[in-house]
């Protein structure tokens, strides 16, 4: 593995997926989240830290796994191995109607979200690995 690639690729994946996270969960749905207010840990006890180094251990593990996948100098591989990381991904997302409060569409929210930053991670990840 090309050390220096996989930082970079870590380090793109994790903006990729701190300002889409902050974008999804931080704007557009923070509706959702004040209607469900009484789920949710208080915001005294929120721990940044622990959602940031949650994010980067993610972009991390995809730009570890993905050069796994074999030589891919067209990029041709991003898709599929996107697809099958946001199904691996959603996969908890729509489980979580069934163990927490909340209504089905913010779980059906969830599911997509996580599968399209596996699907954006994986492309990012791509991109740099095939960077000359």
């Amino acid at each position: 593995m090309d050390m220096k690639k996989f930082l970079i690729a870590s380090i793109a994946a994790f903006i990729f997926v701190f300002l889409y996270e902050f974008l999804v969960h931080g704007i557009l749905m923070a509706s959702q989240y004040q209607q469900t207010m009484s789920v949710w840990r208080p915001q005294a006890e929120a721990n940044m830290g622990i959602m940031l180094l949650s994010q980067f251990l993610f972009a991390a593990a995809v730009a570890f796994f993905y050069p796994i996948v074999g030589p891919d100098t067209d990029c041709k591989k991003a898709i599929p191995f996107g697809v099958g990381l946001g199904l691996v991904m959603a996969m908890p997302q729509i489980a979580s109607y069934n163990y927490l409060p909340i209504p089905l569409t913010l779980s059906l929210l969830w599911t997509v979200i996580a599968f399209i930053k596996a699907l954006g991670s994986s492309f990012i990840v791509s991109k740099i690995y095939n960077w000359k």
